[in-house]
């Protein structure tokens, strides 16, 4: 469970899980403690960890196992390294603390959801978004000569992103022409538009689970199901480990048409509990969105998830 902590002097709000009284013992260890400093800066896996603490293995994966009963920290990812997998492990949460029963609460007007901040976990770094923002250009470009209509969708995306993390110092939203010739896709991206509009989504395609592919008009075609999707509202929300960087990871959110890109839009801001139930941080996630109209006013009010796999 997690709760928001308010200083009412500073007027800032800070996330905090609430764990059990009981399940604070195993940080009386220094070692453990150390362990829990140490994944606060990154995510790690125990060998590395051993060697940084100067420690014996068998140790460190003693209490990697006490922190994780206790929720303190959670399995990130997987990674091969010397023929072997690796898994590392990060903070559960970025604070911690345990209530005790009767006391009073203000409710405020801020929502979180865990599986929302583990989509977006690798973008962000010590409570600072650590990631570029890849837009389409206005102007026409790329091999269809077309211009950008979805580029200010990025706005509702980062007032969601405003909710949990802080900007860093440098701008990080880039158009897919700046990306492109600066060779600045080695690190965390969240793409904006599809391929038609972005040329960098036209670089990811080819290594999508889930293709956009032209027979007529723009479709989506699914390597695993072998189905066809077709339709001006359709988009597609997709995170994988980045092909150009191992250590980074990559959100596009892009429709067949600027209305589809919309509903990914939508659908991670407003309807992510629907979206991303089944979502799993170590595995590349595919959904595909269609946006619906249920008020009848022409415009895009809510979402249907049309398919959806982890791989």
């Amino acid at each position: 469970m997690k709760k928001i902590l308010f200083d009412q002097k500073s007027k800032t709000s800070k996330i905090i899980k609430l764990i059990e009284p009981s399940n604070i013992k195993c940080l009386s260890n220094k070692l453990a403690l150390d362990i829990l400093k140490l994944l606060l800066k990154e995510s790690s896996y125990p060998n590395l960890i051993a060697k940084k603490l100067g420690v014996h293995e068998q140790k460190v994966y003693y209490y990697i196992r006490q922190l994780q009963r206790a929720g303190l920290i959670v399995p990130i990812k997987e990674e091969k390294k010397h023929g072997a997998v690796c898994q590392y492990f990060g903070l559960a949460a970025p604070s911690f603390g345990f209530e005790i029963p009767g006391g009073k609460s203000t409710k405020l007007d801020l929502e979180d959801d865990q599986k929302l901040r583990d989509f977006f976990y690798e973008f962000i770094k010590d409570g600072v978004f650590d990631g570029t923002i890849v837009v389409g250009a206005p102007e026409q470009h790329g091999p269809y000569l077309t211009s950008s209509r979805d580029s200010h969708y990025a706005v509702q995306l980062a007032m969601l992103l405003g909710n949990f993390c802080k900007l860093p110092n440098k701008f990080v939203v880039k158009l897919d022409t700046e990306t492109k010739a600066e060779n600045a896709i080695d690190r965390n991206l969240i793409i904006i538009g599809g391929p038609v509009t972005n040329i960098i989504a036209q670089e990811l395609n080819e290594r999508l689970e889930v293709k956009f592919k032209w027979q007529k008009a723009w479709q989506f075609y699914t390597n695993r199901t072998k189905k066809v999707l077709a339709g001006e509202d359709l988009g597609l929300i997709a995170k994988i480990k980045s092909p150009w960087s191992n250590l980074k990871s990559v959100i596009l959110l892009a429709g067949l048409k600027f209305e589809g890109t919309k509903a990914c839009i939508l659908a991670l801001t407003s309807y992510y509990n629907k979206i991303l139930q089944n979502f799993k941080p170590q595995k590349d996630y595919y959904a595909i969105i269609r946006g619906l109209d249920k008020d009848g006013d022409g415009k895009t009010d809510n979402i249907e998830l049309v398919e959806e796999f982890s791989i």
